[in-house]
């Protein structure tokens, strides 16, 4: 099991890679293709719905394939493919379609392994999850800070040669890897004590929390697929800063998701998951909000760090808690999640790249605090309310 593992934390690394490629060249791949924020925008949301459309493919896949790692070893090709394709520099019509390509690769690959960890380490879902997004968060923080210097150089298009080269070794890899489904270790930590599961009444209160954790996940996703578009973009035009420290800003971000997702396999053990996603939540707000209200360059590196801090454990533990509600139905819980953070990622960047062409950064950033507020709402006033009344009910009993 624990080459299964690290294997599968080495794919979420290579998904880190791939979702912060193109945000980390943003700003010179739009100049080489003459291209503006709004089509920028547009590229993202095209790449999003490549994402969204990879569920079900993957879906599909895994019926005709029968084993889960050949799908993996498949989207693992299917990235290096579109990688190589893009580092060539095709016409801007292809990146278009190759990054849609590659976006279809990299959902099957969270799709089929967050599942699959579902599945195999039943009872400590929330730690496992905190480590496979330490290992997305560490691609993340790497590509931009490997962006960087390729800039530097002048030779920003071999980004995608990197990622190409790893999406080559993790198919090869995946062909050889075995695991057993529905084990668990009792020697391995555990996640914290929390409520049991809910009692559903009716099927329509079950569909509608269903529908708000999947909304909560919309929500988050529209807000961190924002910032990993358009941080560098944003650092141009909001702070002034140089191209290469507005790259480096990206890699300040995830520095510090790399660091916050390490601690949450400690902080969930100590909080539930709604506190832990309240508070979270609410010092992202903040965050972006400050952001939006200081234009000085140190400040806001300083304020960058301290989001990435504070949303570095959302998604997973958004994941593990709408898992822990719906007992039985990791499948489509984790497939309804990884396609509408998807969708999420797809809407959210072309509003704030249209925003951004046409009514500058710091509106682009009100809309950012404003999904923030959404994301909180909802939390607190759906799932918080649902929960609440559900410990009432044991009691009153």
């Amino acid at each position: 099991m624990r080459t299964f593992a690290i294997a599968s934390y080495s794919l979420y690394f290579l998904a880190g890679l791939v979702i912060t490629t193109i945000g980390s060249v943003m700003p010179q791949l739009l100049a080489h293709y003459e291209q503006s924020y709004t089509v920028g925008g547009q590229m993202v949301f095209v790449s999003a719905v490549g994402f969204i459309a990879g569920v079900p493919i993957s879906a599909w896949l895994m019926k005709g394939l029968k084993k889960e790692k050949y799908v993996l070893a498949l989207s693992a090709v299917i990235i290096a493919i579109a990688q190589f394709s893009i580092w060539s520099l095709p016409p801007f019509g292809w990146v278009v379609a190759l990054n849609f390509m590659n976006s279809v690769g990299a959902a099957a690959i969270e799709c089929v392994v967050a599942t699959l960890m579902m599945e195999v380490f039943v009872g400590r879902r929330a730690v496992v999850m905190s480590y496979l997004e330490v290992s997305f968060g560490i691609g993340a923080l790497c590509m931009p800070v490997i962006a960087s210097v390729l800039i530097a150089n002048q030779v920003w298009q071999y980004s995608f040669f990197v990622t190409a080269c790893l999406g080559l070794i993790m198919a090869m890899a995946w062909c050889f890897i075995s695991f057993v489904k529905e084990r668990v270790e009792a020697a391995e930590t555990l996640d914290a004590r929390i409520a049991p599961p809910p009692i559903f009444k009716t099927k329509r209160m079950k569909r509608y929390i269903l529908f708000a954790f999947v909304f909560l996940i919309f929500m988050y996703s529209g807000i961190e697929g924002s910032l990993n578009h358009f941080m560098s973009s944003i650092f141009l035009t909001h702070l002034e800063v140089t191209p290469y420290y507005a790259s480096l800003s990206i890699g300040l971000f995830w520095m510090a998701m790399v660091i916050g997702r390490a601690a949450t396999g400690w902080i969930i053990r100590k909080v539930n998951y709604a506190q832990y996603l309240r508070w979270n939540m609410f010092g992202t707000l903040v965050m972006i909000v400050l952001f939006a209200l200081w234009r000085e360059a140190v400040v806001g590196f300083m304020v960058v760090i301290m989001m990435g801090l504070t949303m570095s454990g959302v998604y997973s533990i958004t994941m593990v808690y709408a898992n822990h509600t719906f007992p039985g139905m990791a499948r489509l819980v984790t497939s309804l999640v990884t396609a509408f953070a998807g969708f999420g990622a797809a809407v959210f960047p072309a509003l704030i790249g249209y925003a951004m062409d046409h009514s500058g950064t710091v509106s682009a950033l009100w809309y950012i605090a404003g999904f923030a507020v959404i994301y909180l709402m909802v939390l607190l006033l759906g799932i918080g309310r649902f929960y609440r009344n559900q410990a009432s009910a044991v009691l009153n009993s």
